[in-house]
């Protein structure tokens, strides 16, 4: 789902949590959306359906904190945590 179609469903209420996940150690990042069903809505490119790829964390955050998110989940393997954005 693109950018502004997951801004719209999360005025909506729709989500419950945003989570940013490696895709590979090198590779980088991406976001996943929660919804409240436990839904799972990957962020995709604008001009394909590849799943958008964020170099560093701090993009990923960016982009979270554009939609309208205040905190994002990271999941790393075993590893949790919760960062304000």
């Amino acid at each position: 789902m693109q950018e502004k179609e997951i801004r719209l469903l999360f005025n909506a209420g729709v989500f419950e949590s945003c989570q940013a996940t490696p895709i590979a150690m090198s590779r980088g990042w991406t976001l996943k959306f929660i919804a409240k069903d436990s839904n799972v809505i990957t962020l995709d490119l604008q001009r394909s359906k590849k799943e958008r790829e964020f170099k560093s964390l701090d993009g990923a955050a960016a982009v979270a904190r554009k939609i309208g998110f205040e905190w994002l989940n990271v999941h790393i393997g075993e590893l949790e945590w919760r960062e304000k954005v």
